[in-house]
């Protein structure tokens, strides 16, 4: 039974050979012209240079926390990012801010030979920059952008800026939220200023009626009115009920002002640490990237690669052309045999 199977096999390989050859002139004729076709095609495409800038995001952290915070808060400005990091990164490189700057910078709608007038000029210039600018994710949680473009200098000079705009752009949004953290920790400060300063004021009326330190005068008061009553005077008894009168009278009030007083003062201290901290953030910018391979000018093309263009087309034509005289030829003959 085998073989009968590699007998078959071999009669229709040689059947196919036969047929091949019997139809020699067309299939060289096609695969000649195809070959002809992809070259002089492969030649008018514009070659196109690629160039990559490979980076590692940064940790997100508090400069000045990391700096000078205490040791249970504090961090390593030098560490790497994480896997969030990265995809931060990279979806800060794939906005539309960035993707503005470019195309101003290098004026990509000339560049790309798109014209204002056409109806959707934006959508071209959107669907071209994708195809020329991609950014990704690396399995080192790094991030990688890759720039094609007939210049292999402006290829170069566009990656390594896409690079350094991400940056940029990171500081721009750190640094507006800063300021608006300084802005509320100034208003929140000066309003609690105002507040202590108030209550200082009523807690000196109050000393200057007589209550200085509520707790030891309550005290000294007392004892000494205790004994003014055993000695029997009179005097005394009443010099000491009338400052009793006063402190009974103010000493809750000033016990509240006196407490007031003092946890303004740790309030206002911790609002001048975070003062602080936001200033120093916002005086000192960092940096969020540590780039690896800066983006340089490629000497080879990469794309088109004339000689794999130029073999896939003429096999393909030669396929075609042999499947479609296959084709052909079956069909021949179901009509012949139905005649």
């Amino acid at each position: 039974m085998g073989k009968k199977n590699k007998v078959s096999k071999n009669i229709a390989s040689g059947g196919l050979l036969l047929f091949i050859y019997q139809k020699r002139v067309p299939l060289i004729a096609i695969t000649v012209a195809a070959l002809i076709v992809s070259v002089i095609v492969s030649l008018l495409i514009t070659p196109r240079y690629r160039s990559t800038v490979t980076l590692y995001p940064a940790t997100f952290t508090n400069m000045s926390r990391s700096l000078m915070g205490p040791a249970t808060v504090r961090g390593d400005i030098m560490n790497f990012g994480e896997e969030s990091d990265a995809e931060r990164l990279l979806q800060v490189m794939q906005s539309e801010t960035i993707r503005d700057r470019i195309v101003e910078k290098y004026n990509l709608m000339e560049h790309y030979e798109i014209k204002e007038s056409s109806r959707f000029p934006h959508t071209a210039l959107n669907r071209k920059y994708k195809n020329n600018v991609r950014s990704r994710k690396t399995q080192y949680m790094a991030v990688e952008v890759e720039v094609l473009d007939t210049d292999p200098v402006k290829a170069a000079a566009m990656a390594n800026d896409i690079a350094a705009y991400a940056d940029s752009v990171l500081n721009t949004m750190l640094t507006e939220r800063t300021i608006l953290a300084v802005e509320v920790l100034e208003e929140e400060y000066s309003r609690q200023m105002e507040v202590r300063s108030k209550l200082q004021d009523s807690l000196r009326r109050i000393r200057e009626l007589g209550v200085i330190d509520y707790e030891s005068q309550a005290e000294v008061l007392n004892e000494a009115y205790a004994n003014a009553i055993l000695s029997r005077d009179t005097e005394s008894i009443k010099l000491f009920e009338d400052k009793l009168r006063v402190l009974s009278t103010y000493g809750g009030t000033y016990l509240s002002l006196r407490y007031d007083v003092e946890y303004l003062g740790v309030r206002l201290n911790t609002l001048k640490s975070a003062y602080d901290e936001a200033l120093i953030n916002l005086e000192r910018q960092m940096t969020y990237t540590f780039i690896v391979d800066r983006a340089t000018e490629a000497e080879k093309k990469t794309y088109p690669v004339r000689s794999l263009i130029v073999i896939v087309s003429t096999v393909a034509a030669f396929l075609f052309a042999l499947f479609f005289m296959l084709l052909a030829d079956a069909l021949r003959r179901q009509l012949l045999v139905r005649a």
